[in-house]
């Protein structure tokens, strides 16, 4: 099957007007209707309430099939939005910890040679020395289309040159937008709050160990979320959850591992609880690929691979046994 390309900025235009647009008839249809001859004339008052008398019911009738679209497109325009969100926000994160993985390591390293040749057990003049890292160590890192569309993250760094604050945003020209903020504390706990484009707030809160040697830094890490839908109604949905993460210093690849159980409702609104495994490898090319396998409560689920941004899926009546699965293509 031929990937599928949907200009969802488009589609949230199309709303944004069909919205505008209803509120046009509405205004209309709720305005004055009543004026007086000495205002438009003699008789033309009687005309006028008679053109409302016949029109205010298929005003009205537009008025709700204009909102049924809007809400349409609009719906079609956050859903494509949401999946390359996530997207272009793990990415962006992606990028962004490998750069300032990659700063740190290059500056040890450069640090380590220039006390050598302090001390005299190295030539300074070593056509083969290590080079130090460019710049100033990086905070922000921006992906711009050019249109009013770009993905930004940023590092906040505490005295020991390890993050403590980094922020993603993504935003696009017609006003949908993601963020999440995570806070790192001294004692390996840490805080976060996303809201996605449609208006969910997921909070979190854990705590992460890292334990380093010359060639890798593995991180260990439990939490818990609760995702609020909006609204005083919004239903509310709690995971829980750790994960197991190493990166090679040397060549750059990363390895993580997270397992989850998630409890709140489903899309009927029924209390469903699911299980999940995401593996996901990357390179310092950033070559990715995820794989993500939920299970239902039946043992049935689906098993989705997303590789680069192209995304595979399969159903299985024994998930939890990882067989039997059917691509969704079928």
């Amino acid at each position: 099957m031929p990937d599928i390309a949907v200009d969802y900025e488009l589609l949230n235009q199309v709303a944004q007007k069909a919205r505008s647009l209803k509120d046009q008839v509405q205004h209309a249809r709720e305005s004055k209707q009543d004026y007086s001859d000495a205002e438009v004339g003699d008789g033309v008052p009687t005309a006028i309430r008679a053109y409302y008398g016949i029109w205010k019911g298929s005003f009205k009738r537009s008025e709700e099939k204009l909102e049924k679209l809007a809400n349409l497109y609009e719906g079609v325009a956050r859903g494509w939005a949401d999946w390359d969100f996530g997207l272009a926000g793990e990415a962006s994160k992606q990028e962004a910890s490998l750069a300032a993985d990659l700063y740190k390591t290059q500056k040890e390293i450069w640090d380590k040679w220039q006390e050598q040749v302090q001390a005299g057990n190295a030539d300074p003049n070593d056509p083969h020395a290590p080079k130090p890292p460019e710049g100033d160590r990086p905070t922000s890192w921006t992906t711009s289309d050019g249109n009013g569309n770009s993905t930004t993250t940023t590092y906040e760094y505490g005295a020991d040159g390890k993050p403590t604050k980094i922020t993603t945003t993504v935003t696009t020209s017609t006003g949908l937008t993601s963020k999440d903020v995570t806070n790192y504390h001294a004692d390996g706990t840490y805080d976060s709050s996303a809201t996605d484009v449609y208006g969910n707030v997921t909070t979190t809160t854990g705590k992460s160990v890292t334990t380093e040697t010359d060639e890798h830094k593995t991180t260990d890490d439990t939490f818990e979320s609760v995702t609020k839908a909006p609204g005083d109604d919004g239903g509310t949905s709690t995971t829980t959850g750790s994960s197991h993460s190493v990166y090679n210093t040397t060549t750059g690849h990363r390895d993580t591992t997270t397992t989850y159980t998630r409890t709140g409702p489903d899309d009927d609104g029924n209390e469903k609880t699911v299980k999940g495994t995401s593996t996901t490898a990357v390179d310092l090319n950033g070559h990715e690929v995820v794989t993500t396998i939920e299970v239902d409560e039946d043992g049935s689920g689906t098993k989705t691979v997303v590789t680069d941004g192209h995304t595979e899926k399969w159903t299985s009546e024994d998930a939890d046994g990882d067989t039997g699965w059917t691509s969704s293509d079928d």
